[in-house]
């Protein structure tokens, strides 16, 4: 289990087998958390809770806590469209930071938290092929461009904005406040103390 993804005891009835038993309680609660970079092993732990809880029972809904300055943008995309996917709700929840392709994650939520005193910040995507020496400087071009329709168009459907405003706000590494981007269209709700509560 890779570093920042908390592990609670959660014991199995009628279970002889302390192994198995030490699972993940959090998991089993429908709570994820993306505490830090976001990778591709990062991003195989996400999209595999996601859908293996959610084809175990699609009404229960997840709930994604999210602090993170952003990480790879395929890998976040992948998380992003396995919540968009998936039969069961997700409610995104930033608690510290989402940024750059955090951000985007916090966006796909069916319902979208901050804390308080969040941050969330629009970053422009980078390249993920910056370390490769030897890529066709024309095909990645074309890979970046096409990556940042996808992000601009998502965050233009929950924020109603043009994509032209999207576009220049990812430019200028917009940072805001939970309310600012509650007014901003990125954030429905600001958490209160029931936000660990399941209905």
């Amino acid at each position: 289990m890779p570093v920042g993804l908390p592990k609670i005891p959660y014991p199995l009835p009628n279970d002889d087998d302390d192994e198995e038993s030490e699972c993940n309680g959090l998991y089993r609660r429908r709570m994820l958390i993306l505490g830090g970079e976001i990778t591709s092993e990062i991003a195989n732990v996400m999209t595999g809770a996601l859908i293996f809880f959610s084809l175990a029972d699609s009404s229960k809904k997840f709930k994604f806590f999210i602090n993170s300055l952003g990480g790879s943008v395929i890998d976040g995309i992948a998380i992003y469209d396995t919540i968009g996917t998936i039969l069961a709700p997700v409610e995104t929840i930033v608690m510290g930071i989402a940024a750059s392709m955090a951000c985007f994650i916090l966006n796909g939520g069916n319902s979208r938290i901050a804390f308080p005193h969040a941050r969330v910040m629009m970053h422009q995507p980078s390249s993920p092929y910056m370390d490769e020496k030897d890529v066709d400087i024309f095909l990645e071009l074309e890979e970046i461009k096409r990556m940042n329709g996808i992000i601009i168009d998502g965050f233009s459907k929950t924020t109603l904005k043009s994509h032209a405003t999207i576009k220049a706000d990812m430019r200028r590494d917009l940072s805001m406040s939970a309310i600012e981007a509650q007014e901003y269209g990125l954030v429905d709700l600001i958490a209160g103390k029931n936000v660990f509560e399941f209905p």
